[in-house]
């Protein structure tokens, strides 16, 4: 049994021990520590009540509860312990009694050195700070009892899980207000080199309210993904916790190495999980909440009600603020996802998990060589500009992606370790496309430079020297499987390899300098149309990088060698 002295370091020592591999290992650790301070927190109760000098004699109505990870069962090393004396009208103890016993509990507490919030309330001040604070009222759905009267803490869980599904309903925009402020405070876990682990995007805290939302019978999310991503961030703050010392959320740079080592991992890979499993429960929380809102607007008429569908042509429709498919969809198409992706993308609506997930499943692999008809359909979705980051999330997290490009498995959620860069190596591209779509009026041919975009980066791989080159390999085998014809894949393969020399001259050589000149046309093989793709796709490639890279500067120097390139090829033509 742990005293006040040792309990910390006890726990610490759960958290740090080898574990087995494999799913699971974690929550192992997590419920040992849970039980170790249960059993202490008990200890604590027996102490400060009957086993006392002075005992006071607690009777019915009175009760230690716990809420936040302590009631989940996932406390790690340094978790903080949310905890409250909580009364009801058959407590027999006077105002004194209580502050005593109060004051026996938590100054142990304190000498533990562990983080506590703590209150004593009775069930109606309770209820009152849970109605109060909607993330406050999330977080206490769990509230369990420690010690005492178990009867008054599931009164008030029973209260607080009544007043959560009435609040919820009248409350959602506010609770969505709250959490994109918070994300926009703190970052989003998937993009983030330093992430929140609790409080960024698709975080813990984000967990805490998915559950919620499910327990409002409003909506419902994927528990399976879900669960598993958040086991997988719990098991990395653990980590972080142990190599640190302290009870961190925020996984900085200078810790990651160490990080990765305590969970057995290569730092890469452990931050494309972190990565991984925030998307994951981002995109969760934004399809849950979405559809709760949904569901809050009450329903009038009968109460078995036709769907109510707007048609979209070639089966697809819209279904309460979601693309799905319905009647005329012909699921032995190869080009339904394509089709769906383009009317999704047209709306500037999400595509249903379901549907999308309905889709990989049940829908045959294109041809390869891909027909005209599929190639042109995906260009055309490349071009639609920023509706189509929240389309190729959809297609990607289904698997469709990779059915259509294996090669993307390697960069999904990679990060590039550089502050430079603002996104993952996956994200980045598709930002870069998004932006490419916005130049296309620019170029003879938007397909060429969407393409490049879309692979420019695709050679970011581990164990990649030069990822230009190595982009340039994965681009020559994937662009024929997509149908794109051997002059056009040629043409794409070279900007992929060379996507860096614009810049790289802008950067470092005199556009008064012929011999520079020289390298410029050289690399675009003197064709003024290949001079206009790279110089487009070098300017979205530095703005999708990160805020502060595509300066007036480096846009003014750029301009200044491809003015120049261009009037050389203009005295050869004559």
């Amino acid at each position: 049994m742990a005293d006040t002295s040792t309990i910390r370091a006890e726990r610490m020592t759960i958290a740090g021990a080898p574990r087995p591999s494999g799913r699971g290992a974690g929550a192992l650790s997590r419920a040992h520590i849970t039980a170790l301070t249960e059993e202490w927190l008990r200890n604590l109760w027996d102490a400060a009540t009957t086993g006392h000098p002075e005992p006071i004699t607690p009777g019915p109505g009175i009760a230690l509860a716990c809420s936040g990870s302590l009631a989940r069962r996932e406390s790690g090393p340094l978790s903080d312990l949310d905890l409250e004396l909580l009364l009801d009208r058959h407590c027999g103890l006077g105002r004194d009694a209580v502050a005593e016993l109060a004051e026996r509990l938590w100054y142990p507490i304190w000498d533990s050195k562990l983080g506590m919030d703590h209150a004593v309330r009775t069930i109606d001040q309770s209820r009152a700070a849970a109605r109060a604070d909607l993330a406050t009222a999330a977080s206490a759905l769990d509230v369990r009892c420690l010690a005492g009267d178990d009867r008054v803490v599931s009164t008030l869980r029973g209260v607080l899980a009544a007043d959560w599904r009435t609040d919820a309903r009248k409350r959602l925009p506010e609770l969505e207000e709250s959490i994109q402020a918070r994300h926009a405070r703190n970052g989003d876990l998937d993009q983030t080199l330093d992430p929140d682990l609790k409080e960024g995007n698709g975080g813990l805290r984000d967990m805490t309210v998915l559950r919620a939302l499910a327990a409002s019978w409003l909506a419902d999310y994927a528990h399976d993904r879900a669960e598993i991503a958040h086991h997988l961030l719990l098991d990395t703050r653990d980590a972080l916790q142990v190599v640190t010392g302290r009870a961190r959320n925020e996984l900085v740079l200078q810790e990651h190495d160490a990080v990765a080592a305590q969970l057995g991992l290569d730092t890469d890979e452990m931050l494309r999980r972190v990565s991984a499993g925030g998307h994951t429960v981002a995109h969760e929380l934004q399809a849950t909440l979405r559809r709760a809102l949904q569901a809050r607007a009450p329903r009038r008429g009968i109460p078995r009600r036709r769907p109510e569908l707007r048609a979209l042509g070639d089966g697809c429709y819209v279904h309460e603020g979601e693309i799905v498919l319905g009647k005329g969809a012909d699921h032995d198409d190869p080009m339904l996802p394509l089709v769906l992706a383009r009317h999704a993308a047209a709306e500037d609506l999400p595509i249903s998990d379901i549907t999308a997930r309905n889709l990989a499943g049940r829908t045959p692999d294109l041809p390869a060589p891909w027909p005209a008809a599929a190639l042109a359909s995906f260009v055309a979705l490349l071009g639609t500009g920023t509706p189509l980051l929240a389309v190729w999330d959809a297609l990607d997290d289904a698997g469709l992606i990779s059915r259509w490009i294996p090669a993307w498995d390697a960069i999904r959620s990679r990060h590039q370790r550089n502050s430079v860069h603002r996104w993952t190596v996956d994200r980045h591209i598709i930002e870069c496309v998004i932006l490419a779509a916005g130049m296309t009026d620019r170029v003879g041919r938007p397909d060429v430079l969407l393409l490049s975009a879309l692979f420019h980066d695709i050679g970011k791989i581990a164990g990649a020297r030069d990822h230009s080159a190595t982009g340039a390999l994965i681009a020559g085998e994937a662009l024929p499987r997509l149908g794109v014809d051997p002059g056009t894949t040629q043409t794409i393969v070279g900007l992929v390899r060379d996507h860096l020399a614009l810049a790289a001259l802008a950067s470092r050589e005199d556009p008064e300098e012929p011999a520079a000149i020289n390298r410029l046309l050289g690399t675009v093989h003197h064709d003024p149309e290949v001079l206009a793709l790279l110089a487009a796709l070098t300017e979205a490639d530095a703005r999708a990088t990160g805020p502060g890279v595509w300066t007036s500067w480096r846009a003014g120097r750029a301009r200044v060698f491809v003015t120049a390139a261009r009037r050389r090829l203009d005295e050869e033509s004559r």
